[in-house]
């Protein structure tokens, strides 16, 4: 009988353990399946979030790529390394270059941008996973979001974001796989890489273990903060001689974060009580948090806003218009930069002086000059030396196009000493150098453009020209350059540019570009004498037909009394004669009154130098 009813006793417990089993796997698969919807809800706000950060800097605001890239050209070369990094925070500085170069094209620079933010909103969630053992996403998207806002100034550079990525990673891996003591002894060779940021792991550090338990951890903060500040004393005494602060600060700086000095502590703040502020839950509806779907559709939706508004906030249109007209007129696209400019006029001192360069390259100067706002102290014209980047950087441009080429490289190499290697600097010295003869120098300026990123090709070009220097009289630009080229030295008078115009001129008075610069200066001044004697140069200088902004201002000349025989076997256009007396005609139907006329003056003749002359 018990033989019997053993083969039921060992059906039983299989069908037992077949049920357990069934049960476990299901357990399994549903917290599989739970995991996974999880991560969904994490990784799509995520990646919806990156799309809009994307299209944000590499569509809409890709000026702020453009205008990093531009501050400072990385060098792939083992000098260009050692010159770097020369102090503890210059290897994420030469990081950051690495990056930013990317940035000459927009995609790339886009995403770069997008994927540190990015990553440091995912680094955050994971350390609120880590401290808490829940997940959290929309905490770290409202951080994220911060640092957008922070990128989104086109001067906060991308080393700023990166440094405190950089930071936030060491502190996910020092609380998940380094104990004890690691930490803190590794900690000042982590200031030699990073700098100032590192303070920013110091500080969260410390609140971390405070939290944890002070009275077993205090030693590690102490030691961490007095070994530290022992060791840049050290460096400060014995090998880099540097200011202490310095040394413990750098690279954070004001001008590097855009002077965004509250929002970028608020920023950092945010990192260093994350220990703390990860305790917080912001919880969603019940409803929400039973239905996954309606959750991720709440995150995501969470994300677009966030983005979104950010990126509506932060765009800027005249910085947009800036930088496009700056990029055209650093390819060398000058009629496509007046095409510009006249779809997208702009009151800009600096958008406005690189298209009057773009006039004069293009033989427009003096007749489009007044279809723009001009400033009547001629700064529109040329810029005056001033000892900072937006002033310095751009200036050689106007000597360039003049032909004053040894002022040209002066400005570039001032710049370059105080600022570091830019890429237009170091294009205007090669250019300048080749134009000058200075073949070895060029081949020393040309041999660093070659280990670039982005203007290897230009490189290219310019050392074929140094193989066979006769290829440069042919040169488009550098033949007619070294044409136009001053060849009588004198001293320049940085703080007045038309003095400098004035020595050009008498040095070479067939020098048309010099020409037109002279006259343009003499009308914004309104120096009516000025013009008329200036007349007499305009066939030597080539002109066969009077430009019409000159035709103009010889009008009004010759109305204040002042003889036009300097024209010469010039004529001036009766259409011109005609508009004139229009215009005349116009003033007085409104009883000679300036304010009343204004308005049917601008519609008719807002483009001209009598309309100049008048309202200016």
């Amino acid at each position: 009988m018990g033989r019997e009813l053993k083969p039921e006793k060992e059906l039983w417990k299989t069908a037992v353990t077949l049920q357990a089993t069934n049960f476990i796997m299901k357990t399994v698969n549903t917290n599989q399946t739970g995991k996974k919807k999880e991560l969904l809800a994490g990784l799509l706000p995520l990646l919806i979030f990156f799309t809009g950060s994307f299209i944000f800097f590499a569509l809409l605001a890709d000026y702020i790529g453009f205008f990093q890239e531009k501050q400072s050209l990385f060098v792939f070369s083992g000098d260009y390394l050692f010159n770097t990094i020369r102090q503890p925070g210059s290897p994420l500085v030469y990081l950051g270059r690495i990056l930013t170069t990317f940035c000459y094209y927009p995609v790339a620079g886009g995403f770069l941008i997008s994927l540190i933010i990015c990553l440091l909103i995912l680094m955050i969630s994971k350390i609120i996973t880590l401290l808490t053992g829940r997940s959290s996403i929309l905490l770290p998207l409202i951080a994220g979001t911060v640092f957008l806002i922070l990128q989104g100034n086109y001067q906060y550079l991308v080393y700023n974001n990166l440094g405190i990525l950089l930071q936030v990673i060491l502190f996910y891996v020092s609380v998940k796989y380094l104990k004890g003591f690691l930490p803190v002894i590794l900690f000042p060779f982590w200031y030699l890489l990073t700098g100032g940021f590192a303070w920013i792991f110091a500080l969260i550090y410390s609140v971390y273990l405070i939290r944890k338990s002070l009275k077993q951890e205090w030693p590690k903060i102490v030691i961490l903060f007095a070994f530290t500040l022992l060791f840049i004393w050290c460096l400060k005494e014995f090998f880099l001689f540097y200011p202490f602060l310095s040394l413990a600060v750098f690279p954070l700086s004001p001008e590097d974060t855009g002077s965004q000095k509250v929002l970028f502590a608020v920023a950092a703040g945010f990192v260093i009580l994350l220990p703390v502020l990860a305790e917080i839950r912001i919880r969603l509806p019940l409803i929400l948090r039973r239905f996954e779907p309606r959750k991720m559709i709440v995150l995501s939706v969470a994300a677009v806003l966030l983005a979104g508004i950010t990126a509506v906030l932060r765009y800027n249109r005249v910085y947009d218009e800036y930088f496009k007209a700056e990029k055209l007129f650093s390819l060398g696209k000058y009629r496509e930069l007046i095409s510009y400019t006249d779809r997208h006029p702009s009151t800009n001192r600096l958008t406005i002086y690189l298209n009057n360069i773009a006039l004069c390259e293009t033989g427009n100067l003096n007749e489009r000059l007044f279809h723009y706002t001009q400033s009547p102290d001629g700064l529109s014209l040329f810029l005056k030396w001033e000892m900072y980047g937006e002033v310095l950087r751009r200036g050689a441009y106007f000597y360039y196009t003049t032909g004053m080429i040894n002022e040209a490289e002066r400005w570039a190499f001032e710049n370059m000493v105080m600022k570091g290697i830019a890429p237009e600097d170091l294009r205007i010295l090669i250019k300048s150098e080749i134009i000058n003869g200075n073949y070895a120098v060029a081949s020393k300026y040309v041999s660093m453009l070659r280990r670039t990123l982005a203007y290897r090709k230009e490189a290219k070009e310019y050392a074929l020209m140094l193989a066979d220097t006769t290829l440069i009289d042919r040169h488009s630009e550098l033949g007619t350059k070294r044409k136009e080229k001053i060849g009588h030295d004198f001293f320049s008078i940085t703080d007045n540019p038309y003095i400098n115009i004035e020595m050009a001129f008498a040095a070479d008075t067939f020098n048309r570009k010099l020409y037109d610069y002279r006259m343009a200066w003499q009308m914004l001044t309104e120096n009516y004498e000025g013009i008329a004697s200036g007349l007499e140069s305009l066939e030597r200088v080539g002109y066969n037909k009077i430009p019409v902004h000159i035709q103009e201002a010889a009008l009004v000349s010759r109305m204040s009394g002042l003889s036009l025989s300097g024209l010469g076997g010039l004529t001036i256009d009766p259409q011109t004669e005609a508009r004139f007396t229009q215009f005349l005609q116009t003033f007085s139907s409104y009883g000679n009154n300036l304010k009343t006329a204004q308005p049917a003056l601008k519609k008719k003749f807002g483009n001209t130098f009598w309309y100049y002359a008048f309202y200016h």
